[in-house]
């Protein structure tokens, strides 16, 4: 069992996933990556400095680049649109049959 340390640790380690995923032109895993991440870090209560640090944030006097490039980011997410990947009907299992 994880404990809030672990947690945060493999939150932490999101960043590296997703350029992993970049790299290797698997979009879909890239994007699904940032999304369990962001789903984790909303369901413990992420304090925000942290929850900024990893994702940005985007106040307009002072936006904050996170460790996960938003740009990017949005770039795995449309790669996913396009291929058909963007939908809730389908679970990860199923997404993971089609490829």
């Amino acid at each position: 069992m994880l404990t809030e340390s672990g947690i945060e640790k493999k939150l932490y380690d999101t960043p590296q996933m997703f350029t992993h995923h970049l790299r290797r032109k698997d979009y879909l895993n890239a994007a699904l990556c940032v999304d369990w991440a962001q789903r984790v870090a909303m369901f413990i209560g992420l304090d925000e400095e942290k929850k900024a640090e990893l994702f940005g944030d985007r106040q307009p006097d002072e936006p904050v680049k996170g460790l996960i490039n938003e740009e990017r980011y949005l770039k795995a997410c449309e790669w996913c649109i396009i291929h058909g990947y963007a939908t809730t009907r389908r679970t990860y299992q199923q997404v993971q049959k089609m490829r």
